[in-house]
């Protein structure tokens, strides 16, 4: 398992990406959430979770694992609709944009990147109608939405976090 590891993590981004496309970089590390949503319910729901990023792939591509609740929390508050995934984002050179790949248990969805001012938005493809947003970025913190429309003009927040560095 040792080699696998070795081949897949990077220690920093390839001198390929342009500083000016290195939208997730300042996500690597380590970081906390609280969750936020309702789910067309009256009633906010709060969840802790965890988020970590690492360069792979020679520097080209950044992945995460989103665990929510948190594996602590799992522990005393599993909730129904757990999840623990995977996002793979891949800086795509033609486009200057990335290619993202988010599964987990059951799913996936496949979107594109691009920065909209100091906001990362992420464009779900097949049907775009719904949005990933990623802002108020700091060293130690950010802001992340979960948005969808059904006539492509009203969008409606499903969910948000709030995330703050641990390393």
């Amino acid at each position: 398992m040792r080699e696998f590891i070795e081949a897949l993590i990077c220690e920093s981004k390839s001198n390929i990406i342009p500083d000016a496309y290195n939208f997730f970089g300042p996500l690597i590390g380590e970081w906390d959430f609280k969750w936020v949503d309702n789910h067309g319910t009256e009633k906010e729901r709060h969840v802790k979770g965890e988020w970590i990023f690492s360069w792979i792939l020679e520097g080209m591509a950044i992945q995460d694992v989103f665990i929510c609740p948190s594996r602590e929390e799992r522990v005393n508050n599993n909730q129904l609709d757990a999840e623990y995934g995977t996002t793979i984002r891949i800086y795509n050179p033609k486009s200057h944009a990335w290619d993202v790949f988010y599964g987990y248990a059951g799913g996936s969805t496949h979107l594109e990147a691009k920065k909209d001012g100091e906001t990362i938005v992420l464009t779900e493809i097949a049907a775009q109608k719904m949005k990933w947003i990623f802002s108020e970025i700091t060293q130690n913190s950010f802001h992340w939405q979960n948005i969808k429309t059904q006539d492509g003009v009203t969008w409606k927040m499903q969910g948000e976090l709030f995330a703050t560095r641990r390393i």
